[in-house]
């Protein structure tokens, strides 16, 4: 699998995402998602996922029931005025089955983002949770990076500040650097122009030899996971998410 950003917010008594709020971070997240270029992934912060129970329709065709459910919903959300409201009638009735936190255990929302070896595709992911905890100031949004664009691997924004812990910050063994190290990777937009939208498929695999198909195999399966910088710390120009932050603050916990 292509390199992933995996990002939530924990579900604890300290973190209330109301309605309002939601459809500020919704709207924010449909502008990221239709403005740029995606090289595998968009972002999906989801508060729940849904899967309709489509033996309580046996006689109606799939692609009939599918209308259906949304209908129902949809008409559930203007009669109530309320999302979750409407989706917890929803499933009360039966009607959906529903996965409240979206991917991740535990969450009052979360999702995960492919984006393989387009940093910049990182970079707004990153750009986007800093803007929502402006928006939502008493909540924490994590992320967790698989490839080298949160450089500690893990960091999380609250009311525009950037928290990092205190364990992630310090390698095995060694004290906390008194001076807080750069966190993000510096990324440079302009090399991302171009850049070819991830597959998983090899076109002509049937005509190629052994060594071929080995190449292709791992260049697919390491895709994201190998530096892709020109210094240790990112690209020797760009953009720095880091002084766009309030304050870096090294924490215990977020």
């Amino acid at each position: 699998m292509p390199r992933a950003l995996r990002y939530y917010i924990d579900n604890r008594p300290a973190h209330q995402l109301e309605n309002d709020a939601w459809k500020h971070v919704a709207r924010l997240q449909h502008w990221y998602n239709s403005e740029f270029i995606w090289s595998c992934d968009r972002i999906g912060l989801k508060r729940y996922i849904l899967f309709p129970n489509y033996d309580r329709l046996p006689d109606m065709p799939y692609h009939t029931a599918k209308y259906h459910f949304r209908k129902r919903l949809l008409a559930k959300k203007i009669e109530l005025q309320d999302e979750i409201g409407a989706v917890r009638a929803m499933e009360a009735e039966g009607l959906f089955t529903v996965r409240w936190g979206g991917v991740r255990d535990d969450s009052i929302a979360s999702g995960i983002t492919h984006v393989a070896d387009n940093e910049f595709n990182a970079y707004l992911l990153c750009e986007f949770l800093l803007k929502c905890s402006v928006i939502v100031p008493d909540v924490a949004f994590v992320v967790e990076d698989e490839g080298g664009f949160v450089l500690p691997r893990r960091a999380a924004f609250r009311n525009g500040e950037l928290l990092v812990r205190s364990r992630d910050l310090a390698s095995e063994g060694e004290d906390i650097p008194l001076d807080i190290p750069q966190i993000f990777s510096v990324v440079n937009p302009s090399r991302y122009d171009d850049h070819p939208r991830f597959s998983q498929s090899v076109d002509d695999m049937d005509d190629m030899d052994e060594e071929t198909i080995a190449a292709s195999a791992h260049q697919f399966g390491a895709l994201g996971f190998a530096s892709n910088y020109e210094t240790a710390w990112g690209d020797s120009e760009g953009l720095n998410l880091q002084q766009r932050v309030r304050k870096v603050l090294a924490v215990e916990e977020w």
